[in-house]
Order: structure tokens, then C-alpha cells, then sequence
């Protein structure tokens, strides 16, 4: 199952089971999946904040974010030193992405798509 993310509906099995305190390997077994991959999403999704309880809502929000901070690196990563510069400072200073995206096209030349835009309000 190489590169398949979990669904919420698996993330809220894995969490009935855990609090019917069921082995890791026997979900896995359950679901289908790989022994190390219910252990790396309880690992990577447990928001300390819940001292220690897995939820899946939780988690499901904690993958989403972390899937959506990688796109975001990665087309911030595409840009050019000077525009990461100036996208820093204007998103330190609280910018909307439509007015930076605005001063990118007038200062730089460069324009953005809109589904960048959208993933700089999640950055902020």
C-alpha cells in the first residue's frame, strides 16, 4: 500500500480500537495496512495537546496540514531568493496574498496562481 494516506474513517477505527485496547499489529491486520504505518500515524497524529490520546479528527487535520505545508513549501521553493524575501517580509508585516500577489506582479514581474495565494493564507 506504498503511498496511500489514511481516510478518516480509518483514522476513526484505528481510534476505536486503540481505546478497546487493541494491539497496533491487530489493527493493522484489521485494516489491511502495515504494522509500521498505524504506528507512524499514531506517532506523527497525537497531538500532545491531548496528553497523549489519539483522535481522529485531530489527526485527520494534523496530516491534512502537514500535506498542504509541503505543497506550500514546495511552490514557495520554486521561487526566486528575491521573492522569497519580499513574500517573507509581506507575510511578517500580516499582508493578504491578493495584495502580495498585486505587488509581486508590479515590483517583480511575477505572478502567482491563485492556488498559491490560497495556500500563503494557510501559512500565515
Amino acid at each position: 500500500m506504498k503511498g496511500k494516506h489514511l481516510n478518516l474513517h480509518e483514522r476513526f477505527y484505528i481510534e476505536k480500537r486503540i481505546i478497546d485496547g487493541v494491539t497496533q499489529a491487530t489493527i493493522a491486520r484489521e485494516l489491511g495496512l502495515s504494522r509500521s504505518t498505524v504506528s507512524r500515524e499514531l506517532k506523527r497524529n497525537t497531538d500532545p495537546a491531548f496528553h497523549g490520546l489519539y483522535s481522529c479528527r485531530r489527526a485527520d487535520t494534523l496530516a491534512k496540514a502537514r500535506r498542504l505545508n509541503k505543497s506550500t513549501r514546495d511552490a514557495f521553493n520554486q521561487q526566486t531568493p528575491q521573492t522569497q524575501d519580499f513574500i517573507r517580509k509581506e507575510l511578517a508585516l500580516h499582508t493578504s496574498p491578493e495584495v502580495i500577489s498585486g505587488r509581486l506582479r508590479l515590483k517583480h514581474g511575477v505572478s502567482v496562481s491563485h492556488e498559491f495565494r490560497t495556500k500563503l493564507i494557510w501559512v500565515r
